[in-house]
């Protein structure tokens, strides 16, 4: 039912989802004035987009390992042998997944609907196919949140009792139920201050490693990012307001958690991205098809963290 407010208007419009250009005409009657404008998707997690793949089906990621000390040999009776230690800690990662959005596009159908004056068919027509590759954009930011998500649960690992990102330690709510957000911001700041020393103590793969300053990324909800003094937050890396804007992520999730990760702990290739139409002759409509193959991965090699915040205070 539609909102009527005090002077009996309905606010919201008639709801109703047509399926063809006959079907729309239908249902709005007569019309005035159009309104159409593109889908507007955005990926904000595309920093961690690593490109495409033209040959191969399989994805190596490797770290050099440190070298560890041994005890001095006066005598040298062991300097021509091989060294048969490991030298990289290496994963590898072919898990692909096809996906195809279609989409029909009929311009006489079109010009029967569309008001003269107003954008051609032709520019409609074209916003429709555009919708095929706004669709996979926002399918891949969706898959982005799923998959770091999925990193903090311990069906991400493969011991199935630890997660693949490090649980780092909750950020508790005050006494009076409020978010601490001093506490979030120094919790952040030691995380990655940790991470450009070396240790293991943020990959799961045990590796006695650091990582750069600039390969780090927070991800945070967008809620939790405005609520932040934004000269506090670019402290943390010492950066102006404008370059902080780089290391900083915004979702649009409620689950309240913060992820610090080196960006090459979150993988997305793709080895197919490819659009190709089709015409009926006898219908005279185009059918278009976006052909998407990728992959989604998560690299235990590399430094990734996350905690909760506005936990409640036991």
């Amino acid at each position: 039912m539609a909102y009527v407010d005090n002077f009996g208007y309905g606010v919201d419009g008639a709801s109703y989802a047509p399926t063809t250009y006959e079907e729309l005409g239908d249902a709005i009657g007569k019309v005035a004035k159009q309104i159409i404008r593109d889908v507007g998707a955005v990926n904000p997690m595309e920093r961690f987009d690593k490109g495409m793949i033209e040959n191969g089906d399989t994805i190596e990621t490797a770290v050099v390992k440190l070298v560890e000390a041994q005890g001095y040999d006066k005598t040298g009776a062991n300097a021509l042998s091989r060294d048969t230690t490991s030298k990289l800690a290496v994963r590898y990662f072919n898990k692909w997944q096809r996906h195809t959005y279609k989409t029909t596009v009929d311009i006489q159908e079109l010009r029967k609907i569309l008001l003269n004056g107003g954008e051609g068919s032709q520019a409609v027509a074209e916003r429709l196919v555009g919708a095929l590759g706004a669709s996979a954009m926002d399918d891949r930011f969706q898959a982005y949140k799923r998959l770091i998500k999925w990193g903090t649960t311990t069906a991400s690992w493969s011991d199935n009792t630890n997660p693949i990102f490090i649980k780092s330690t909750d950020v508790q709510v005050d006494a009076n139920g409020n978010t601490q957000y001093k506490a979030i911001l120094k919790q952040i700041k030691d995380i990655v201050k940790g991470m450009q020393f070396v240790n293991t103590n943020y990959n799961r793969a045990g590796l006695k490693r650091k990582t750069l300053e600039s390969d780090i990324i927070i991800v945070m909800p967008y809620k939790l990012k405005n609520a932040i003094d934004v000269d506090e937050l670019a402290g943390v890396f010492n950066l102006s307001k404008a370059e902080i804007a780089n290391k900083i992520i915004e979702i649009d999730t409620d689950d309240k958690i913060v992820y610090v990760l080196d960006q090459n702990a979150v993988l997305h290739y793709v080895r197919l991205y490819e659009m190709a139409q089709q015409k009926n002759a006898s219908g005279l409509f185009y059918n278009y098809f976006l052909h998407v193959e990728d992959m989604y991965g998560l690299s235990p090699l590399f430094d990734a963290t996350f905690f909760n915040y506005d936990v409640p205070n036991k």
